[in-house]
């Protein structure tokens, strides 16, 4: 079942079923729970959206009875979101093809714009995968600290 624990208001903590249709729920549990910076949720949001369509599209293949577990996080120096889910093994960060920005529209191939709008957007990005399931971890620095300088790759060093 959907829902929030919000027992904390440093912490959101969100079970989304794994159907395209819960996404707006989410959403709005996000810029609730980010009210007082509209521009971080947007891009929460963002983040968000994509990630998880294509952690249901093509990780779960569509398949409903899976949850999704979506944390935020307000941390020392910014929010931290967290994604956990059953799917496949998958880094978006490693194995997703960057997007070709130049070349004309209808050239294009679909995809990679997504996990492309989560490396600009946020400051720091890993994924890893612990035998159940994949993790993905992302921060947004208040003042955008980290950006273009600290950019994290996936987690996958060890």
């Amino acid at each position: 079942m959907p829902g929030i624990d919000s027992s904390s208001s440093a912490r959101l903590d969100y079970s989304l079923p794994s159907r395209l249709e819960e996404i707006a729920a989410l959403a709005n549990a996000v810029e609730v729970f980010l009210a007082a910076d509209p521009q971080l949720a947007f891009q929460t949001n963002l983040c968000l959206e994509e990630l998880l369509t294509n952690t249901i599209v093509h990780g779960l293949h569509g398949e409903p009875g899976h949850v999704i577990r979506v944390s935020l996080k307000r941390v020392e120096r910014g929010l931290e979101v967290t994604l956990t889910d059953d799917a496949p093994p998958f880094d978006p960060f490693c194995e997703a093809a960057p997007p070709d920005l130049d070349a004309d529209l209808v050239d294009r191939p679909i995809g990679g714009l997504g996990v492309h709008f989560v490396r600009t957007i946020m400051d720091e990005y890993s994924a890893s995968h612990d035998g159940s399931g994949n993790r993905v971890v992302l921060r947004k620095l208040y003042g955008g600290e980290a950006h273009q300088s600290q950019k994290q790759e996936s987690g996958n060093e060890e």
